[in-house]
């Protein structure tokens, strides 16, 4: 088959198949080990999770396996598709995990990897390709697609749908599939893909679950092809049955999946997250915080607060009443209130969440939502304060993707490490510091066993 003639599957597989460490620049290695850092601290939280111990139980009894894979933080070992599952839902489990890219890449790509390459006995510098290659081919998938809003705005979650993708990659990148086997492990992947919005309507958990059935796909779609199981090679592009056809209209963007393949790789497209909230309030709290910083605005100065939006935006935003700690990270004036607060957004503040506490409750009742259609998801929110001297300040708080923790505005490797550092403290120990320093020896590892070894032991919070 010519260039011309290769379908984005076969020419992700091509670049992907061949590519190694030493093909990867420093830079993006360095980008990608704080990614896995930040999931993997975040996820051995997640791991005593209700939800995820829910999970746990309705699968301990069918995955349980003496020769499986860790199931980070609890002692358990599973088959490594369903190692995935739990260990990507612990991952999102508290929603503190990175965004953008095709989603939650960190949450569906890692554990996929992880799992994968425990089993296959891989190196250190084997699984860091493997996870740019899931980050990679993961939003490039989604940019075939017309990208994050379009996805959305039809009500597909990119964590699920091109989750699945990215995870699919990492996994067939570690069981050394060939070009063929690599194309085949995409296009079975993107044939059990799913994964939409419906959640919101009553913070159903499966919001949770997404980043892992995502993983367990992938790694499925990788074993399979490995053992010869094809897919379909045209999975985006056939005009029936393919997912340009059922998830874009029709409308597909070879152009955007393809651009700078092998020369950009796309770790930067993902953000991480410096507040424990959906991250369409992340630009609303950097524009609170800098209207403090500038203004000197508090609860107290402050008589209304109206946060205008898309369509989009108010209906992933603006869950009410907050009953639990979905609610409360699905509620962008919650988390505005939080910040006239001068709280720090961290998990504390989410769960259990504090809207009863009396300076927050009060902010609430003052706090709005409109629907103003001409602004897109990507626009981000128009914040209006009307002040008590009867003065109001109105801004722009620019596109969520690109506020602090994105490309525009990096954490630095010290922050990862200060935020990894805060999340794991209720687990006691010396977790932290010894997460910290398996991730750094990473590409120095010629196993993963000093990285399994903190994952493995059973976590349990002592505050």
């Amino acid at each position: 088959m010519t260039a011309a003639a290769q379908t984005i599957t076969e020419h992700l597989a091509a670049q992907w198949a061949d590519t190694t460490y030493d093909d990867l620049p420093r830079d993006v290695v360095d980008a990608v080990k704080d990614h896995i850092l930040d999931t993997l601290a975040v996820a051995l939280v997640g791991a005593s999770t209700p939800e995820v111990t829910a999970v746990i139980d309705a699968s301990v009894s069918f995955s349980s396996s003496p020769t499986g894979s860790v199931v980070w933080g609890t002692g358990h070992r599973f088959t490594p598709a369903h190692a995935a599952l739990v260990n990507g839902t612990s991952a999102h489990a508290r929603d503190f995990d990175d965004g953008g890219g095709a989603g939650h890449a960190g949450s569906t790509v890692l554990p996929a990897a992880l799992a994968v390459g425990e089993h296959a006995g891989s190196t250190g510098r084997q699984v860091i390709t493997a996870v740019v290659a899931g980050y990679d081919v993961g939003y490039r998938a989604l940019q075939s697609l017309g990208g994050f809003a379009a996805h959305t705005d039809r009500g597909w979650h990119t964590s699920g749908t091109m989750g699945s993708l990215g995870a699919a990659a990492a996994a067939a990148s570690l069981l050394g599939a060939d070009r063929g086997a690599y194309a085949d492990a995409l296009g079975i992947a993107g044939s059990f893909t799913g994964g939409v919005w419906a959640f919101i309507d009553d913070g159903a958990l499966t919001k949770r679950i997404h980043p892992g059935k995502a993983g367990e796909t992938g790694v499925d779609a990788a074993v399979l092809a490995v053992g010869g199981i094809t897919g379909p090679r045209r999975i985006f592009e056939a005009e029936w049955g393919g997912l340009h056809s059922v998830l874009a209209d029709g409308i597909g963007h070879p152009e955007r999946a393809l651009r700078d393949l092998g020369v950009d790789f796309n770790v930067a497209t993902s953000y991480l997250k410096p507040y424990a909230c959906c991250r369409g309030s992340h630009s609303a709290v950097d524009a609170v915080r800098r209207l403090i910083a500038e203004r000197g605005l508090t609860p107290e100065n402050v008589r209304s607060v109206t946060i205008t939006a898309g369509t989009t935006a108010v209906n992933m935003l603006s869950v009410s009443p907050i009953e639990n700690v979905f609610d409360a990270q699905f509620s962008l004036p919650y988390a505005v209130a939080l910040a006239l607060c001068g709280s720090d957004l961290g998990l504390a503040d989410y769960d259990p969440p504090r809207h009863g506490e009396a300076r927050i409750a009060d902010l609430l009742t003052a706090i709005s939502m409109e629907v103003d259609d001409s602004i897109e998801i990507e626009d981000g929110p128009r914040l209006s304060f009307v002040l008590t001297d009867g003065e109001t300040i109105t801004v722009d708080a620019g596109n969520p993707t690109d506020a602090r923790g994105s490309a525009v505005r990096p954490l630095s490797h010290d922050e990862v490490v200060a935020k990894a550092t805060s999340v794991l403290r209720p687990l006691g120990g010396d977790i932290a510091s010894r997460l910290v320093a398996a991730v750094e020896n990473l590409d120095d590892a010629p196993y993963l066993t000093e990285l399994l070894a903190v994952l493995a032991a059973e976590r349990v919070p002592t505050s």
